[in-house]
């Protein structure tokens, strides 16, 4: 497999190749981010040893808004894969229609090994050192992989207290109680299972008693394995970081979540309602739906040759290289792509944004509601164009995004 911002590079071209209208100098400047930013900054621990702490912020392209992206603690945090994800962002938020442009960032460590007393510092510690580079109308993170609310609201306090405006509006993702919006957590999860039920609108599917193998465990793939069997539907494969697990019966999804969460590694592995698979075991689960909803790069050439479903839907970024997109193709299995199916999270993001600078309270049934109507609005946009030219879901989404971000770039160059 390539590495990460490689992958994304490989669909940019791709996409763009294959369309004419497409002004290759825009496909030169996305191609790469307009900053790269890299911060070594101290932090003291509770045991008052002082560690440097080394943090990455990417800011892709702001032709449509100010950048938007999560900031995520990970022990394999790198400047490749934040390239990647902020580049990824910029298409799906042109692709949902946000005004907002793309970025990534995040801190290279892992925050399981911490006390909670060390992670705020260490939250604390990264804003200050990103200060410079944010505010509400140029740069406004969100949680992600290893991040949370409780992350957010450390940050948005150490911006205010810098004295460069209210914090509330810089960042999203925060508690309720710190000016955050209501149905934030599950909105990932939400988008992903409104992409579903769409493509199942569409092709005449009952969703109830069809089943699904979910990889990642985490906040969108417990939302989505929750809403999903809701509908219905059966998770029959289940894995993530700790290991992977089959029932024919189908999970209990309740029961698992609980007993994840108790779990000091956050995952599945040791759960007594299923039984131990090997990966490649998982990969080839016959499903109906198969969701990759933990990293990048989870799925090459040789895991899609053994996929035994009809859908594959990207919950996490980047899960199938081009390879694995080549061979789904080939054997008739329809890819609802990362920058469509997990665009939940930014549009209720984009709603929080709102919500922070009117000061405006938004309800539940209003959030869910925007971001229902946008998802399904892209879902159709990109189906129709897909059925129309005879593309890919993947290749019709870039041509929207970059079609509209064409508009802009035309206007700026005028």
């Amino acid at each position: 497999m390539s590495s990460v911002h490689g992958l994304a590079t490989q669909q940019l071209e791709t996409a763009a190749a294959q369309n004419a209208q497409i002004d290759s100098k825009l496909v030169h400047i996305l191609s790469q981010p307009q900053s790269e930013i890299i911060v070594n900054f101290p932090v003291t621990l509770e045991d008052g040893t002082t560690r440097i702490m080394k943090g990455y912020r990417v800011q892709h392209n702001n032709l449509l808004g100010p950048y938007k992206g999560g900031l995520r603690f990970f022990h394999e945090a790198n400047l490749d894969e934040c390239k990647a994800l902020a580049f990824w962002m910029t298409i799906k938020c042109s692709l949902m229609g946000l005004p907002f442009g793309g970025g990534k960032g995040g801190v290279k460590f892992d925050p399981r090994s911490v006390s909670k007393t060390d992670l705020q510092r260490i939250s604390r510690g990264f804003c200050k050192a990103l200060a410079p580079y944010l505010g509400e109308d140029k740069d406004v993170p969100a949680p992600d992989l290893g991040t949370n609310s409780d992350v957010m609201d450390w940050m948005t306090d150490t911006y205010t207290s810098l004295g460069r405006g209210r914090g509330e509006a810089v960042f999203t993702g925060k508690s309720i109680e710190g000016g955050g919006i209501v149905g934030r957590t599950a909105a990932t999860g939400m988008g992903v299972v409104t992409c579903i039920k769409r493509w199942a609108e569409t092709h005449n599917v009952n969703l109830h008693g069809k089943t699904f193998a979910l990889q990642g465990f985490g906040n969108v793939g417990s939302h989505t394995a929750t809403l999903l069997s809701l509908e219905g539907m059966s998770m029959v494969a289940v894995g993530d970081h700790t290991g992977y697990m089959t029932s024919s019966e189908g999970f209990n999804i309740h029961k698992l979540r609980k007993y994840a969460k108790k779990q000091h590694t956050g995952g599945v592995a040791g759960y007594n309602g299923g039984t131990e698979c090997t990966r490649e075991e998982f990969w080839a689960t016959k499903c109906d739906i198969v969701v990759p909803a933990a990293l990048e790069l989870q799925v090459g050439r040789a895991e899609a040759s053994t996929l035994n479903c009809a859908l594959v839907v990207e919950g996490a970024n980047g899960p199938l290289d081009l390879e694995a997109d080549a061979v789904c193709t080939e054997k008739g299995i329809t890819v609802i792509p990362d920058v469509l199916a997990n665009g939940g999270g930014v549009c209720v993001s984009h709603s929080e944004w709102v919500q922070s600078r009117t000061l405006e309270e938004w309800t539940e049934e209003k959030v869910h509601s925007v971001m229902k109507r946008r998802m399904t609005n892209a879902y159709d946009h990109t189906a129709q164009r897909a059925k129309k030219d005879g593309v890919s879901m993947r290749t019709a989404a870039y041509w929207i995004a970059l079609e509209r971000l064409q508009k802009k770039f035309s206007k700026t160059c005028e």
